[in-house]
C-alpha cells in the first residue's frame, strides 16, 4: 500500500468513473484499475463494486476512504510543514541569552520575529553560561548567545564571534556630572564619586581599568551593584544619580531619546565587550534558527559601526 494508490481510490470515490478519475491522476484508465485492484489485494477485501457502469464503494472500500482522506489531509499537512520549515516561516527556536547580551538581542529580536516571522516559535532563557551550555548539549537549546570570554572553545561547540561593541559609562541626561563638566570628559576619581553599576566585572576589564587609572580602579572600591538583570540597571540610572557601566549598545535607544548620555572619561578607558553565537558542532541548522543567527549578528554589526561613528 502506498499513498499514490490512497489517491486513486480518493479520485474513483469523487468522480464514481474509471475513466473521469483516471483524467483526474492523469493515468490511463487500465493503470488506475491495476492500482485499484492491488489495493484491494493488498487489504484483502473489495472496495469497489463494479455494477454495469457503475461503481460503488463496498462498506469496506467506504472505511478505507475514509481513512484515506485523513492520512491525504495529513500529507499534504506534512508537505506543507516542511515547505514552510525549510523557507524558514514555522519551526521553534530555543535561544539561550547571557545576561549582557539579552539586554542587546532580546526586545529587537522579538521585534523583529514577531513582524516577519510571525510564524516561528521563539523561546528565550536566561541562566548562568554553564548551565546555558550545559543545556545545549542536552538539545533543550538550540543556540546560546553569551559573552565571549565566558565560552571555552570545545570540540562539540561551533562557536561564531559576534563583531567587537564598545563599553563605556552612561548616566541619566541631568546627571550633575554633565552639568558640573559642560560637556568636558571627567576625571575617573570623579566619576566614582557616584554609585557605579554594572554587571559582574571581569578580570580583564579589572585589569584595564587599574591599568588607565591606578589601584584605586579596582571594581572592589567604586562598584556598588552588580546584577545580571541590565534591564533593572539600566532603569535605576535612568531614576538616580547612579552611573551604569556597560556595553553601550544596551542603552542607545535611551541615548537616542534623550533619557540618558554617554560619559566621556579622560584618559578614555578603551572597554569593549564581544558576544559569541554559540551551537553544537555537527547539528543540522533549522531555517528558522539560521534566521536568528542573522538577525544577532546583523545586530551586533550595527552597534559595532554605532560605536566607531
Amino acid at each position: 500500500m502506498n499513498l499514490q494508490q490512497l489517491d486513486h481510490l480518493l479520485a474513483l470515490a469523487e468522480t464514481g468513473s474509471f475513466s473521469r478519475a483516471s483524467e483526474k491522476v492523469h493515468l490511463t484508465q487500465p493503470a488506475l484499475s491495476r492500482s485499484i485492484q492491488m489495493l484491494e489485494q493488498e487489504l484483502g477485501m473489495q472496495l469497489v463494486d463494479r455494477v454495469g457502469k457503475r461503481n460503488e464503494l463496498t462498506p469496506f472500500g467506504a472505511m478505507v476512504l475514509a481513512r484515506a482522506k485523513r492520512i491525504s489531509t495529513e500529507t499534504h499537512e506534512l508537505r506543507r510543514a516542511a515547505a514552510l520549515l525549510a523557507d524558514g516561516q514555522a519551526g521553534v527556536v530555543r535561544l539561550g541569552l547571557g545576561a549582557a547580551p539579552g539586554a542587546l538581542f532580546s526586545s529587537p529580536l522579538l521585534i523583529h520575529m514577531l513582524r516577519n516571522h510571525p510564524r516561528v516559535g521563539l523561546q528565550l532563557h536566561g541562566g548562568g553560561p554553564e548551565l546555558q551550555l550545559a543545556a545545549l548539549r542536552a538539545r533543550t537549546l538550540d543556540a546560546l548567545v553569551l559573552t565571549y570570554r565566558a565560552v571555552s572553545p570545545r570540540e562539540d561547540l561551533h562557536i561564531d564571534v559576534l563583531p567587537t561593541l564598545r563599553s563605556g559609562f552612561v548616566c541619566r541626561r541631568g546627571h550633575p556630572l554633565l552639568a558640573s563638566r559642560r560637556g568636558k570628559p571627567v576625571r575617573f576619581d570623579e566619576l566614582v564619586r557616584y554609585p557605579v553599576v554594572s554587571t559582574m566585572v571581569s578580570d580583564d576589564v579589572a585589569r584595564i581599568l587599574v591599568e588607565r587609572y591606578g589601584s584605586d580602579a579596582s571594581p572592589q572600591r567604586w562598584l556598588h551593584v552588580s546584577s545580571e538583570d541590565i534591564g533593572a540597571l539600566i532603569e535605576a540610572v535612568r531614576n538616580t544619580d547612579a552611573v551604569f557601566l556597560g556595553v553601550l549598545a544596551a542603552t542607545r535607544a535611551l541615548q537616542d531619546s534623550g533619557d540618558l548620555a554617554e560619559l566621556e572619561v579622560e584618559p578614555a578607558a578603551g572597554l569593549s565587550a564581544q558576544f559569541a553565537f554559540v551551537t553544537l558542532e555537527g547539528r543540522t541548522e533549522a531555517p528558522a534558527l539560521r534566521l536568528v543567527r542573522e538577525f544577532c549578528v546583523g545586530l551586533a554589526k550595527a552597534g559595532a559601526d554605532q560605536s566607531d561613528a
